[in-house]
């Protein structure tokens, strides 16, 4: 692919969710301003991407701080742009066959729901599962499934910054798949 498709891409979707974080914060809704101004970039790329011919996704990036760590002990949410790993990556990544499947993992979180679990700098949360998605009580946001499973493929993490590029809510996900309830003996 261009490289100057993939950045006007990543311009595009970053200008519209500072637009629609812009409009949510004047309107009293931070997050979900962002978040449709981040849905908008991501179909407006595609559309493009589709008149190109290009078909293919552009790869993003998350925004994070230099050592990977959150300078306050708050999530990375909001600057991780949500880029979805195919199938054939995920199979590809995993270094460890032997590792649990996420159903197996996903039983161990649901299990633990409302326990408390810390963030790499200490922060106390706990969370609350509904269906496929978590919620930690830190923050007005789901955590889905997905996104544990994306993150399986790569365990064990030494920091947050090793949980896989496009993994919704890294510091979350880091603190949960670290944490010896979770991950047992199996990482």
């Amino acid at each position: 692919m261009n490289k100057n498709r993939v950045l006007g891409d990543d311009n595009l979707i970053g200008g519209l969710a500072l637009i629609g974080a812009g409009l949510g914060w004047l309107w009293g809704a931070f997050l979900p301003g962002l978040l449709i101004g981040l849905g908008l970039g991501l179909i407006v790329s595609a559309l493009r991407q589709k008149e190109a011919g290009d078909g293919a996704a552009a790869e993003t990036k998350p925004a994070s701080a230099a050592d990977g760590s959150e300078a306050d002990g708050t999530a990375q949410l909001l600057p991780v742009k949500a880029a979805e790993v195919g199938e054939s990556e995920v199979s590809e990544s995993r270094e460890n066959a032997n590792l649990p499947d996420i159903d197996v993992v996903w039983a161990r979180i649901l299990a633990h729901q409302g326990q408390v679990f810390h963030q790499s700098l200490g922060q106390a949360f706990t969370y609350e599962v509904s269906g496929n998605a978590l919620m930690p009580s830190t923050v007005k946001a789901k955590i889905y499934k997905s996104q544990f499973a994306k993150a399986l493929t790569n365990v064990p993490f030494s920091k947050v910054s090793d949980v896989p590029a496009g993994v919704f809510g890294p510091s979350y996900v880091y603190a949960i798949l670290m944490d010896r309830r979770i991950r047992q003996d199996d990482w």
